[in-house]
């Protein structure tokens, strides 16, 4: 089965550089880039960034820095939103090239759809299918060569020009930013009638998931996890294009399985810090107060033996323990009230 991609330029579209960038210590991206490409590939699209890199031609740095600067824009598109990008290809080729070996007009080289065709090849890409996104007509032309859906980032008012080298082809859509970029493409899928490869659902559409799950109510575990997988899978699935509830669903039941799994073992932890050490101080306040008891049984009888002349020396002793173990009989029902009351807290 074809596969999906969302054709990415890299300069000004992910990453801001209007200049050519060979030190990956200059990489910055865009605000929102790393959110939209995190949203994309979980619509089940390949993530691959096509870009022309001259300034390897021009001798301003070499492929090496080339792939720094892309492996570095990949750790932090990663860092910052979990997003993952499958391929980066880049043509380091120029007609006018000062580098005699990269002087050459090659298919790569924007607007020609050379990179991807070949990312086509290596991934199974339905062209047809899939989206160029960028900031220049290089990009737009490169796209449209290739079967492509377009989008131009730039200001929607703006006129789009061409030149000898690129004509001005019209994008598709033009917008100002990639989160808007890809507003347009979940919009667009949504209304279009399409079979891509799934991909599994990725760690922020699982804190989506569990967190619905936690305001849905389950008494049977004695927590607040859902039941109904299959209620939930159908929600899910609405919010999520391009995978259906029957596909969603395996996914929520491993989830709320493990879910499930913590809470059972958080209850056991829980009663073997606070509620066994409640019990035991319960029992050790519960003897206390039998102890005073037994003290308040004596004073009162040290009154009946009245005859002893000392009978007052033990009346007073035998009250005084008695209040003594009442009222650490007490500290302890205290201490109990507490840690019951921060078990409850916990739960």
């Amino acid at each position: 089965m074809s596969e999906r991609a969302v054709f990415l330029d890299r300069d000004n579209t992910i990453i801001a550089n209007d200049g050519y960038l060979g030190d990956p210590t200059g990489v910055k991206l865009l605000p929102g880039a790393a959110a939209a490409i995190a949203s994309l590939r979980r619509l089940g699209f390949r993530i691959i960034v096509v870009s022309n890199q001259s300034g390897v031609a021009r001798g301003m740095f070499d492929e090496a820095a080339v792939e720094s600067v892309n492996q570095e824009m990949i750790r932090q598109l990663k860092e910052q939103a979990g997003a993952h990008v499958d391929a980066s290809y880049y043509c380091p080729y120029h007609p006018d090239a000062t580098v005699p070996e990269y002087k050459l007009d090659h298919e790569w080289r924007k607007p020609k759809p050379g990179m991807l065709k070949a990312a086509r090849e290596d991934f199974n890409l339905d062209l047809a299918q899939c989206w160029m996104i960028g900031d220049q007509p290089r990009d737009v032309a490169a796209g449209a060569s290739a079967g492509c859906r377009t989008i131009l980032l730039s200001d929607p008012e703006k006129q789009m020009e061409g030149n000898d080298n690129v004509p001005a082809i019209t994008p598709n859509f033009i917008v100002r930013s990639l989160a808007d970029a890809a507003r347009i493409i979940v919009r667009e899928g949504n209304s279009a009638n399409r079979d891509p490869a799934p991909v599994p659902l990725l760690p922020a559409d699982v804190a989506a998931v569990a967190e619905d799950a936690a305001a849905r109510p389950d008494p049977s575990v004695g927590g607040n996890l859902p039941a109904d997988t299959e209620a939930l899978a159908a929600a899910v699935a609405a919010k999520l294009t391009y995978h259906p509830p029957e596909t969603i669903k395996p996914v929520l039941e491993d989830i709320l399985q493990q879910l499930r799994s913590a809470h059972r073992k958080s209850d056991i932890a829980e009663f073997s810090l606070s509620l066994l050490l409640a019990t035991i101080i319960q029992a050790l306040a519960v003897l206390c107060l039998v102890l005073g008891a037994w003290d308040a049984l004596a004073a009162i009888h040290s009154v009946a033996t009245a005859r002893n002349p000392y009978w007052w020396n033990y009346r007073i002793m035998h009250q005084l323990t008695a209040l003594e173990w009442m009222a650490g009989g007490l500290i302890l029902q205290v201490m109990v009230v507490a840690l019951l009351l921060r078990y409850r807290n916990k739960q």
